[in-house]
């Protein structure tokens, strides 16, 4: 997108069946889970963003993870311990960042929201009820201690007024199996004393987890489930029972599973062509029909890889 300065989309099937089931779900009965699976770089991400697209311009909040598998690695960011709740961790870095990311995402359908509840920050700072949502998030981005603790509160709001307002709120989280399978690598997260934290110790995942339970009405949930995001030895498949393991599949069900296949030749033909047209690819041979079937063989279908394969031409 930064390359050619558009922002175009390929309208893929998954996206149209995803967008349909949403389209038409009952709001007034607990929100309804739909998983996005799919081998890696077959293109789960770009449904979420076409989703988010498409009901982002029909009034949806959208509250949306672009990663999770980011909040289970260390990469040497803070951790500090909850002042709300022994044994769990905030990362107020992370917090704001997410704080910053929804204010953005949802500019001018805040106005309305306001705190219903009374929430004490320290013996001197409090937010009052009434305090508007837009606030919160500007303590959690000036106080970034309290970075996670003002996600929750947001969570929570929306989740309580989400039928009394009359919202229509999606949340979307990219590697929801972050949430649920322990992280062993080198860059695990890690407490003060070195103990690698479970993902159901961390702030941030307990509150996004309580958006994916069906206790409350007004919303959707879509998730994708992510290879990357499980152990080296523990990425043989790429279907949810195996990467969300029985805790996550358990904590999902029911939940509506939609495959992400990899390019049709349509598909890969129309990408190739798209790059043609803006030049991406300048070699004589990638312009012919024999070329393609060569990218299109070498690559696959696999968008990912056929857009690695491309940046060479």
């Amino acid at each position: 997108m930064n390359t050619f300065n558009e922002y175009g989309m390929m309208v893929r099937k998954p996206a149209v069946e995803l967008n349909g089931y949403i389209q038409n779900v009952n709001l007034n009965h607990p929100i309804p889970r739909f998983v996005l699976y799919g081998r890696t770089g077959a293109g789960k991400a770009s449904i979420l963003l076409h989703t988010m697209q498409r009901f982002h311009r029909d009034g949806w909040l959208i509250l949306s993870v672009p990663w999770a598998g980011r909040w289970v690695r260390g990469w040497y960011k803070e951790v500090s311990e909850s002042t709300y709740k022994a044994g769990r961790y905030d990362l107020p870095t992370d917090g704001a960042e997410w704080l910053a990311h929804f204010k953005h995402q949802n500019e001018g359908k805040l106005a309305n929201l306001k705190t219903t509840s009374e929430y004490i920050w320290t013996k001197r700072e409090n937010a009052a009820v009434g305090t508007p949502i837009e606030e919160i998030i500007n303590f959690g981005q000036t106080r970034i201690k309290f970075s996670s603790d003002c996600v929750g509160v947001i969570l929570k709001e929306i989740r309580n007024q989400a039928q009394t307002l009359g919202l229509k709120v999606l949340v979307v989280v990219n590697a929801v199996n972050a949430f649920y399978t322990q992280w062993n690598q080198l860059n695990a997260l890690k407490n003060s004393g070195k103990k690698k934290l479970h993902p159901s110790e961390i702030s941030l995942i307990h509150n996004f987890k309580k958006m994916l339970t069906p206790t409350w009405t007004n919303g959707v949930a879509v998730c994708t489930v992510e290879e990357a995001c499980n152990n080296l030895n523990e990425r043989e498949n790429y279907t949810p029972l195996y990467l969300l393991k029985q805790e996550g599949f358990e904590a999902l069900d029911p939940f509506v599973p939609i495959l992400v296949p990899e390019y049709t030749e349509k598909e890969a033909l129309s990408t190739i062509n798209y790059y043609i047209e803006h030049n991406w690819i300048q070699n004589a041979h990638g312009r012919t029909e024999e070329g393609k079937k060569e990218i299109i063989f070498v690559s696959n279908n696999n968008p990912f890889k056929l857009y690695q394969v491309c940046t060479s031409l």
